[in-house]
């Protein structure tokens, strides 16, 4: 069984979702990110849970749940199983961003910033450790993909939740509108195949030219620039 592992919070990926677009970052807005990570470290308390489900013409064997949309069909084309994960950061992380909303909402900002690189990472890794489990077995990981992406609707969380039980494993509840309670949390899906799958590009965040790159500042990146 894995575990959730959350090693870091990458600056370059919390200016990302500041909406941070390149040139020098002042010392100030530097000062707050390193501390509004730190905080928001000793407040999180990772939980995670999953469960691999054997996949019949794209249906979860032994469910009557069904992943809707043409894009989970086709991240799922050619996979023999399918892997569904919750993971969450923990209602104390909720109650942190919650109180910085009322008393300072610019730091409020930052931490949302940070809390929502922090739930990636602890993604990251589970993925990177899953990925190491089946390639033992000689098989291949898809990229992950969410309620919410491309087609595959936001309302799914709920089925998600359901078969993993994540009410009473981590604490995890999904609202009326889809959203997922504590905010900073993510469901999300994995196919499994005999054979290599595509893949996103690299995020720039872990790149280290990230802060002075001109292409990003055009909107490109290296991995579409021609």
């Amino acid at each position: 069984m894995l575990h959730p592992k959350l090693e870091q919070i990458n600056p370059n990926e919390v200016l990302l979702y500041l909406g941070y677009n390149g040139g020098a970052v002042p010392p100030e807005l530097e000062a707050d990110i390193a501390a509004c990570s730190q905080e928001l470290l000793q407040a999180a308390r990772p939980r995670l849970t999953y469960r691999v489900f054997p996949l019949d013409g794209g249906r979860l064997r032994g469910t009557d749940f069904a992943l809707e949309g043409q894009d989970i069909q086709n991240l799922l084309a050619g996979c023999g199983e399918a892997v569904l994960m919750a993971a969450t950061l923990g209602p104390d992380v909720e109650t942190l961003l919650m109180r910085a909303q009322v008393r300072d909402m610019a730091r409020a900002l930052i931490l949302d910033s940070c809390a929502s690189t922090a739930i990636e990472n602890v993604c990251d890794n589970f993925e990177a450790d899953l990925k190491r489990e089946y390639a033992a077995r000689g098989l291949h990981l898809t990229d992950r993909f969410s309620p919410g992406y491309g087609d595959l609707p936001i309302t799914q969380q709920r089925g998600f939740c359901e078969l993993l039980d994540t009410r009473r494993r981590i604490g995890l509840t999904v609202s009326q509108s889809g959203i997922l309670i504590p905010r900073k949390s993510v469901t999300a899906v994995l196919g499994a195949a005999d054979s290599p799958r595509p893949h996103r590009e690299p995020s720039c965040a872990n790149c280290g030219l990230f802060r002075s790159c001109q292409l990003r500042r055009n909107g490109k990146t290296c991995g579409r620039h021609n």
